[in-house]
Formats: structure tokens, sequence, C-alpha cells
């Protein structure tokens, strides 16, 4: 679960994780899960985990090879709706904790996730497809309805574009000028975080995105065990 609005959106604080960089730093391998699913994780997982969570990894390695040459639209349609299949759970059902963000193997292991666990496992899955990471950003936007924290993903075509917004809410991909019902905050990719209406301007001072750290921390661990 997302921690409360205020505190969640007091950007002036909030910094992105230089441990990003592994992917911003180097090339794509496009359809073969190498930095997301290493082979030592694939036995990991038929070995210890029942057939359907090993039919969910093959699925979505399926996925991996056979999307690489789509266009971008058509692989965002792709992984938008395969994660979308994912069940909803709050954090304290699925880790026992306030706030935890899962790495996409997790997320796939647990088959649920909350919604920064499906902005997530979109975001790296898109990156191994391929898509430049400027194109993609985080975003931590506010439900204006309901005035609650949220997150999504947001493709952006060009630099400073009309974005396309993967939401586990509004399962549809649309425009993020037709998605009145958000009120975006800020976002954030593994290059930097930008603040809200400010999407030139990089914040890059101390690492203050704890669960971003963690997370990254774990996607290390499953890459090297």
């Amino acid at each position: 679960m997302l921690r409360k609005t205020a505190r969640l959106f007091n950007v002036k604080f909030i910094h992105f994780s230089v441990l990003a960089s592994i992917y911003a730093a180097s090339p794509v391998h496009a359809g073969h899960l190498q930095k997301i699913l290493p082979q030592s994780q694939v036995k990991k997982i038929y070995r210890h985990y029942d057939r359907e969570t090993a039919e969910r990894f093959d699925a979505w390695n399926q996925l991996l090879k056979s999307s690489h040459d789509k266009s971008d639209i058509e692989k965002l349609e792709l992984v938008n709706n395969f994660f979308n299949q994912m069940k909803w759970a709050e954090d304290k059902q699925l880790w026992e904790s306030k706030d935890y963000w899962a790495t996409p193997i997790e997320s796939l292991i647990k088959n649920a996730g909350d919604c920064e666990d499906f902005s997530i496992a979109k975001y790296f899955t898109l990156l191994e497809l391929g898509i430049p990471v400027e194109n993609l950003k985080v975003s931590y936007v506010k439900l204006i309805e309901d005035n609650q924290a949220h997150m999504v993903l947001a493709y952006y075509a060009e630099e400073n574009s009309d974005p396309l917004i993967l939401d586990n809410i509004h399962k549809e991909i649309r425009r993020g000028s037709e998605r009145n019902d958000l009120d975006p905050m800020f976002h954030f990719n593994s290059q930097g975080v930008w603040k809200k209406g400010e999407s030139e301007k990089l914040l890059d001072s101390a690492t203050e995105i704890k669960q971003w750290a963690e997370m990254m921390k774990r996607i290390n661990l499953e890459q090297n065990t």
C-alpha cells in the first residue's frame, strides 16, 4: 500500500536511487529476460513452485520472445494486458509490510500486487523489450475523486508529449489528457525524478526512495543466485 498522500507527494525530499543505473547504463537484451529472469531463477522456479506458477513464467518468457519486433504501441498493449491479469492485493496481505515494492519475479510468483507492483513489472518488462528508458516514467498520481495515492506507468512517444497511461484500475490504455481522474504528482525512471510540471528538471540528489533501493538490491540478488 502507498503511504499517506501528503507524505508521498512531498517530492521536495524525494530523489531517485543510483542503483537503478544498471538498467540505464547497459543495452537491453530484448526477448530473453537476461536482466530480470536469469536461468538460475528459471530453474529455481521450476524446482520450488507449482505448475501454475511455472506456466505463468513460461507465458512471460513467450511474450518477450514473440514481441521484440512489434511496434511500441503493440508492446504496451501486450505488457499491460499480461500484468493486469494479476490480482490486486495489499502489501500487508502479501508481504506483511506497510509498503513493499516487489520485483517482477516476486509479483509473478505471488500472481498479485498493488499499484506500484503492477507499474514496476510493466516498466522492467518494457525495458527488456527494448523500449528506451527515456520513454517510460513511473508516475505517482492522486485519484482525484477519492483523494488517494496511486501509481501508473506513463509512456512518452516524444519528450513532453501527451503520455499513454498503463493502469491496473482502468485497464484500457488511454492518453494522460483523457485521464481527468488523475492528478500527477511526480515521475521517475532509471534516469532520475521529475517534479510535476517540470519534465526537463531532474532531481538527482541523495537517495530517498527507500523502497526502490531495496527492490533493486533484490533484483541484483535474483540475478546472482
